[in-house]
């Protein structure tokens, strides 16, 4: 009668503490075979588990040669139920050569046998409680995707707008199988988890297809945004096929002078001369003149070329005409950013520009070769001109007006201080 009560109490007692008892416990893998080749017919098998204090779990699978190949490894885990679906893939840290360069795999599905599976429990206190078992794998998807010649074209990336060096980055690859997903990212080695996603180009091959591969980065600054900050980055392509295996491929890519370029006339003012009441009168055969300030307000340089401030134009003329005379730099530049005058009669665009500065007020630099002119962030450059009326504007030309323009971008600033210039007889 005693024997059968106290072990009625320790029934009870293992049925309140859930701690009393083996650390694990209730270990299945169910199938003991499968094929991981992602067709839908016993892809995985079902991993199931129970632990009844806190644990470090690792799962793993040793082949015949008893190389170990870990699925989970010193993970922790607290007292309870667990179920996880394997597909035979497993971490994996090798680097292979591939045309162009070497690969990283990430995780691949392991090869066709018979392995031994374990799972294994480490308590805080040292105590290690193992299960295994066999499984056997076929007909597995094992070829890896790789990504060749991944080439980043230029290295060195200026995305300012400038025209120079800043037009867009060419990413391509040759990617050897469909695969799941393809990811093309922009991340730092000081910061891997910021990422800058690359979207790819519209092309006849779809991203996840087997074929040739091109992404455009432009920084950002097309889009009215900020690029991400100088420094030299990695450019990552990681692709993805449906059974597991993933394979990494790096590049490198240094942003200077990156930024969205803003300039502005200092308070949208120009000081037309003779203006009164917002109107100029300008007999014909004399000019009409002007000067303003323009003020980088930006964090990057803006680039500017001539004529310079002190130009002067005939009616008839244009920045072409000065440009066809032997001043070839001064034809439209893209990135390029001047000064103009219009009016709402013109056939051209802004005919008249200046420099957004005198050469005092810039900084000058060469590049590939040939002579740039910059103004720097939070500098100003002032502008002046005139403009000969020696003829007749057309009918109906009424408002003239200044304004920025960022040569094969935008007209930055339209309509600064808007005039009537009132042509009269001599």
């Amino acid at each position: 009668m005693l024997l059968l009560l106290m072990m009625t109490l320790l029934a009870a007692c293992g049925r309140l503490d859930p701690g009393f008892g083996a650390l694990l416990y209730n270990v299945q893998v169910q199938p003991d075979a499968i094929t991981p080749n992602a067709d839908g017919a016993t892809d995985a098998t079902e991993i199931r588990y129970s632990l009844r204090r806190s644990a470090d779990v690792s799962i793993y699978f040793e082949n015949e040669a008893g190389e170990r190949f870990y699925f989970r490894n010193g993970e922790r885990r607290s007292p309870g139920d667990y179920s996880v679906l394997w597909g035979g893939v497993v971490d994996n840290t090798e680097v292979i050569e591939i045309p162009g360069g070497r690969a990283e795999i990430l995780s691949r599905v392991l090869a066709d046998g018979d392995y031994r599976w374990v799972v294994e429990a480490l308590e805080d206190n040292g105590n290690t409680v193992t299960a295994e078992g066999t499984i056997a794998l076929s007909d597995g998807m094992t070829e890896i995707p790789e990504l060749h010649n991944f080439a980043v074209v230029p290295q060195t990336f200026r995305p300012n707008q400038d025209g120079l060096r800043d037009d867009w980055v060419s990413i391509s690859y040759y990617l050897t199988k469909d695969v799941d997903t393809v990811q093309i990212y922009l991340t730092h080695p000081e910061d891997p988890a910021l990422r800058y996603f690359i979207a790819q180009e519209p092309n006849v091959v779809r991203p996840n297809e087997q074929g040739y591969h091109e992404y455009r980065y432009e920084g950002g600054v097309d889009l009215n945004a900020e690029p991400p900050p100088d420094g030299t980055y990695e450019i990552v392509g990681e692709a993805r096929d449906l059974a597991g295996n993933r394979v990494r491929v790096t590049s490198e890519l240094t942003i200077e002078e990156g930024g969205k370029p803003r300039a502005d006339v200092a308070q949208g003012e120009i000081d037309w001369l003779g203006e009164v009441n917002r109107v100029v009168g300008v007999p014909l055969g004399q000019k009409l003149c002007f000067s303003a300030v323009v003020t980088n307000e930006g964090t990057v340089p803006i680039r500017t070329t001539g004529p310079w401030p002190g130009q002067e134009y005939r009616f008839s003329e244009n920045y072409n005409t000065l440009a066809a005379d032997g001043n070839e730099e001064w034809f439209q530049q893209a990135g390029v950013w001047r000064f103009g005058v219009n009016f709402d009669t013109t056939g051209v665009d802004f005919p008249f520009r200046w420099a957004v500065g005198r050469q005092e007020d810039l900084e000058r630099r060469v590049i590939d070769g040939r002579e740039q002119w910059y103004l720097l962030p939070g500098n100003s450059g002032q502008v002046s001109g005139c403009i000969i009326i020696d003829e007749k504007p057309p009918v109906g030309t009424n408002f003239w007006w200044g304004g920025l323009i960022h040569e094969f971008v935008n007209v930055a600033n339209n309509y600064i201080d808007r005039i009537v210039v009132d042509v009269g007889v001599p």
